[in-house]
């Protein structure tokens, strides 16, 4: 898969972690996604219920495989972050945006929360 991420500041930490977690969630990478989730996590994808006893591989990138990722941005914030992009694969192109709230405002701090929202186009 080709994958093209944001080259902005490399000072903020969570930038690379989500970086990492949105293409592993492309990939569908449950056993690397997992690695990044607390064991209490909820995830919601808009217009599907809540989930708070979540299996990373229901919620990984849907549609046949991926052979390209674009996130166009990630902004983090304290125990926040999000980006957006595109994933495309032979089914079509996907846009997607990701919302995160971490554990903490630790470094190394897991997602406690994610909200996605996404729109499939052919």
């Amino acid at each position: 898969m080709k994958l093209v991420l944001p080259t902005d500041c490399g000072n903020a930490p969570r930038i690379a972690i989500v970086g990492e977690f949105v293409t592993n969630w492309a990939k569908r990478d449950a056993e690397a996604m997992t690695a990044w989730l607390t064991d209490d996590v909820t995830w919601t994808v808009a217009g599907r219920e809540t989930a708070s006893d979540v299996v990373p591989a229901d919620f990984a990138c849907s549609g046949s495989t991926p052979n390209y990722l674009e996130v166009n941005t990630i902004i983090t914030h304290g125990r926040l972050a999000s980006c957006d992009g595109f994933v495309d694969s032979e089914s079509g192109r996907m846009h997607f945006s990701h919302v995160f709230r971490f554990a903490s405002t630790s470094k190394t701090a897991k997602i406690r929360e994610a909200r996605t929202y996404l729109n499939e186009c052919s």
